[in-house]
């Protein structure tokens, strides 16, 4: 280890710590990456972006002789309010020493990144199974059938979501035991059923696709057993909206406890694109009976 000077034991790193709790955070991110990221409009500062829901245009024919005929459309609104404030915050004893271990930087940092990731997380899956219109009840606790799926991605048709679109960004999330009884359909794991892919499901012990939509299982999905508990939902990448400010990183030296307090925290928000209520939400979620 090198030699701890005075100016360097004084001397904390916050940039050097934003960055490498961010990249630990953003190592954990699946659902963040799946959904409307509009934290761009916030760099001009503010908490709120008002975002219109453009209504879908129709083509007219063009007759020869007759002028273009214009239209108004009153678009609807979403509004998106960044007030979720959380952080994670330590006290460490020699900030030098781990500044200067890899090993050791990595344990802080990536155990703060996981605690902040963790958390936006959560939100956005709460904000997925917050949407009821496309309720689709299992008959049984945490199990999942191949007709269920169907009935699911059918609401998606009807609104015109084709799920296996490139760009459309549909995904499938499941609870952990859910996750396991689609893992026990053997249309999507056996390798007499899906043929031999480099990556099938049976080798792997992984559902890749269910009809074409990519499959994963979180903890954020409910598996208790409870009347209506969402344990699994398919939504597209323009259904949830969310933006973050900057995570930021400060410091503080504690004489009390000897040791630098290091906290990380970052602001954000998310909304559902269209109401909870709406059909058109282009979320389905699957709920126990």
């Amino acid at each position: 280890m090198g030699n701890v000077t005075a100016t360097t034991a004084a001397v904390f790193i916050p940039e050097f710590w934003r960055d490498g709790i961010l990249n630990y955070a953003e190592r954990s991110f699946r659902l963040k990456n799946q959904i409307t990221d509009l934290s761009s409009e916030l760099s001009d500062g503010g908490n709120i972006i008002n975002t219109p829901r453009v209504t879908e245009e129709t083509a007219v024919s063009k007759t020869a002789g007759q002028n273009v005929i214009f239209t108004a459309n009153t678009d609807g609104e979403t509004v998106l309010t960044v007030n979720q404030h959380f952080y994670s915050a330590k006290i460490i004893e020699d900030v030098v020493r781990v500044q200067e271990s890899a090993a050791l930087f990595g344990l802080y940092a990536s155990s703060m990144g996981y605690a902040m990731a963790k958390k936006i997380e959560n939100f956005i899956a709460l904000l997925v199974q917050s949407s009821t219109a496309n309720d689709t009840a299992l008959s049984t606790d945490n199990t999942m059938t191949a007709a269920l799926l169907r009935s699911g991605i059918k609401k998606l048709y009807d609104l015109g979501v084709d799920t296996t679109m490139p760009g459309r960004g549909v995904q499938l999330y499941g609870g952990p035991a859910t996750y396991l009884s689609i893992l026990g359909l053997d249309q999507f794991v056996s390798w007499e059923k899906i043929g031999p892919a480099e990556a099938s499901g049976n080798k792997t012990g992984i559902v890749g696709e269910v009809y074409g939509i990519p499959t994963s299982q979180s903890t954020d999905w409910d598996e208790d057993g409870g009347t209506g508990d969402e344990v699994a939902s398919i939504f597209t990448k323009e259904s949830v909206w969310y933006a973050e400010q900057i995570l930021r990183v400060q410091s503080d030296y504690s004489i009390d406890a000897l040791g630098t307090k290091v906290v990380a925290d970052a602001l954000f928000g998310g909304v559902l694109q269209q109401t909870a209520a709406a059909t058109a939400s282009q979320i389905v979620n699957f709920t126990n009976p």
